[in-house]
């Protein structure tokens, strides 16, 4: 009896201690749970996991408190359990019920703040049956907080009636207790974490003001000391009271001084300031120290320290008054505008050039057009005169007295092609000539350029020097040249003139702008003048460059020899030191040949026709003086006096006339459009143009183009008739 009572005891005494360790590894695992977890229902459903798994009961849930419904947070049964599935997974609720406070089991043991124990749910009218779910016995558990006030219930429930003892009540509440502590915690430390988090926003926000401000200000400073670098400008700050002066660094770049040795000159008065500029910058200040002027600003001189002078704008203001409203303070800015004031005086140079340019051009102008209606005169004077030598027997005094005519207008031909080089209306018009001869030629006329008291000497090669040149252009440069060598003898010396020819290698040539050697001919005029230095020789060839007094000199002498020379294939070379005269050489590829000399005496049988030929011409002495010569040689003429007649003329003799000679520029219709009109009715006729104002018509708006046959005035009747023979005979090849 005694044995079995011993045996009962331990039993009971085993029992006891398994359920009291199930208790403590379930409380355990409450103070094993992290309440720091920002997800509460993963919180308690691993509370319901450690009490499943350390007790036995089928299934089980929380329901916590809004304001006064019991809602359905969590739940578990052993299939979640079985299937080890982690908490994170689980999404099922085992229990799809809510109730309201004193509703129910789970609103009672709210209500009455007491477990509630339903031993027999088929027979306990507390107990709301839950389809799907076999329930036997269950508990009603209320979670309490610190203080007594519910925070929801825990049901524990088993599918067999009379399932839970005393001891699963007494556990329930101690652990309900400690859930409620749990779930306080939680939703304190979430608090803690909410305000946490606020405030360190609020924080960080008050910090990135405060990051910001400071960049802000660190911006505004480097945006302010940009501006005033980009600017150009130096800052000062000037006190009227203790006279000190505080300067940028900038002050101390733009006069070469250091910044104490600049702030001590101003400590000290106006010592830098150009003595011209000193009153001008102490009346300034003075009127708006006065209030007289709203602000302070004025361009002035100082000295740097190489002993030259910058310009500066000086601006300002006063910025601090005392009560009375004397002024304390004044500060401001100050910018280097030398580089402004030399393009202000830069530029009015330059427009006194343009404006000096302009009268030459207008000069030109009218020199182009006296040049032009001297052509028609002299048109007319050789060609009568070519007639008269052809109508008078070759030892005639007459045909002597015709010669010194064409040669006098030969002369004046060449006067006329000057003026038109002058005012740029002469096109260039290449062919071989002799340079000893042309030098020979203009000899006198480049004694009679310089002074008494200077000597012009010529020594020329002992062969012909043939290059390709207009005669003309290569007149005007030698004209300058020696003009330029005068000029550079105020005193008296030597103009020496000579030719010769050079072989010249690669490198030379190169150097001259050429790219390969050859042999070249050099014509060099020397001087015995005042030479130039380096600096000034490199300068020579750019326009209006002089060294002459105002009013003397154009600068474009050299400028339009340069290009002239460049337009002939032609190189330049100068060489020249002060005081020891200049010499200028100029160098032209070498042409084979013997070169070509107008005689104005010639009497070469001129080229004739049968050949029916119009002609436009606006001048009556000129287009008589072509019938006359026209008919001399054999042609049938027909004369019109401006481009409209001469169309009407050709609509009605078409058929007859094989040749067309106009003049380019002629009232009512100019020979360009007359001949654009007739070529409208016979495409294949021939022209050949002519005019004494050649620059113009070929290379301007109104050009008639280089692929017609042209020919310049004035022009020796041979050259005409061979130029029109020459038309005639390609047409009918």
């Amino acid at each position: 009896m005694d044995s079995c009572l011993t045996d009962r005891a331990f039993t009971e005494l085993n029992d006891q201690i398994i359920n009291l360790l199930d208790s403590f590894s379930a409380l355990s695992t409450l103070s094993s749970l992290d309440i720091r977890s920002p997800n509460l229902e993963l919180i308690l459903r691993k509370a319901l996991r450690g009490l499943m798994e350390n007790l036995d009961m089928e299934r089980c849930s929380i329901f916590l408190l809004q304001q006064d419904q019991l809602v359905n947070c969590v739940g578990l049964d052993w299939d979640d359990i079985l299937l080890e599935t982690p908490e994170t997974a689980l999404t099922r609720q085992s229990v799809a019920l809510d109730a309201s406070t004193g509703e129910g089991i789970m609103g009672l043991a709210v209500q009455t703040k007491k477990l509630q124990h339903c031993r027999d749910c088929s027979s306990d009218e507390r107990f709301k049956a839950v389809p799907g779910h076999a329930i036997g016995s269950l508990i009603s558990a209320p979670i309490f907080q610190p203080g007594g006030e519910a925070l929801g219930v825990l049901n524990v429930s088993h599918p067999h009636a009379c399932f839970f003892t005393e001891w699963h009540e007494r556990l329930l509440v101690v652990y309900c207790n400690c859930l409620g502590q749990l779930i306080i915690n939680h939703r304190l430390v979430s608090d803690m974490d909410r305000e946490i988090e606020k405030r360190t926003s609020l924080l960080m926000r008050t910090l990135e003001e405060v990051q910001s401000a400071e960049k802000g200000l660190r911006e505004s400073e480097e945006q302010l000391n940009l501006v005033l670098e980009g600017s150009n400008d130096g800052f000062w700050d000037w006190s009227l009271v203790t006279g000190e002066v505080k300067l940028s660094h900038r002050w101390a770049e733009i006069l070469g001084y250091t910044l104490s040795e600049v702030i001590r000159c101003f400590q000290d008065g106006f010592q830098l300031i150009h003595p011209e500029d000193a009153f001008g910058v102490r009346t300034k200040i003075a009127m708006h120290l006065l209030g007289s002027v709203p602000h302070y600003s004025i361009e002035y001189r100082m000295r740097t320290r190489t002993g030259g002078w910058k310009w500066i704008l000086d601006r300002g203001k006063v910025v601090e008054w005392d009560e009375s409203g004397k002024p304390l303070r004044m500060t401001g800015t100050t910018t280097d505008v030398s580089d402004r004031r030399w393009a202000e005086e830069e530029k009015r140079r330059l427009e006194n050039q343009l404006n000096h340019s302009q009268k030459m051009e207008a000069i030109g102008q009218l020199a182009g057009g006296v040049a032009h209606e001297f052509n028609n005169i002299m048109t007319a004077i050789i060609g009568y005169g070519h007639l008269m030598v052809m109508k008078t027997e070759e030892h005639s005094p007459l045909r002597h007295f015709a010669a010194q005519i064409l040669t006098s207008a030969e002369r004046a031909s060449g006067l006329t092609r000057s003026l038109l080089t002058f005012s740029r209306k002469q096109i260039s018009n290449p062919h071989q000539v002799n340079v000893n001869e042309a030098i020979e030629k203009m000899g006198k006329l480049m004694s009679r350029l310089i002074r008494e008291d200077i000597e012009f000497r010529t020594e020329l090669a002992d062969r012909p020097l043939i290059i390709l040149a207009d005669d003309g252009q290569l007149e005007q440069v030698l004209m300058n040249l020696v003009t330029n060598a005068r000029d550079a003898m105020p005193s008296g010396g030597l103009v020496f003139i000579s030719t010769g020819l050079e072989e010249l290698d690669v490198e030379a040539a190169q150097s001259f702008g050429s790219e390969q050697s050859r042999t070249y001919v050099r014509i060099s005029v020397t001087d015995t003048g005042t030479g130039m230095d380096e600096n000034t020789r490199e300068k020579i060839f750019e326009p209006f460059f002089t060294t002459k007094e105002p009013g003397k000199g154009t600068g474009l002498g050299l400028a339009i020899v340069y290009g002239i020379i460049k337009q002939q294939n032609g190189c330049i070379r100068v060489s020249s030191r002060p005081g020891e005269g200049t010499d200028v050489s100029l160098y032209f590829p070498l042409v084979p040949g013997e070169g070509t000399r107008s005689d104005a005496t010639c009497s070469c049988p001129m080229k004739t026709g049968t050949e029916t030929i119009l002609i436009a011409e606006d001048d009556d002495d000129l287009r008589r003086l072509n019938r006359e010569l026209f008919e001399e040689c054999g042609y049938s003429v027909i004369e019109a006096a401006n481009g409209r007649e001469a169309q009407e003329l050709f609509q009605e003799y078409q058929e007859v006339i094989d040749l067309l000679v106009l003049d380019v520029i002629m009232p009512k219709m100019n020979g360009k459009e007359a001949f654009a009109g007739i070529r409208a009715i016979r495409p294949g006729i021939r022209v050949l143009f002519t005019s004494g104002y050649t620059g113009e018509i070929l290379n301007g708006s109104s050009g008639i183009g280089s692929e017609y046959d042209f020919i310049a005035k004035p022009q020796p009747p041979e050259e005409l008739m061979a130029k029109i023979r020459e038309i005639l005979d390609r047409t009918r090849n």
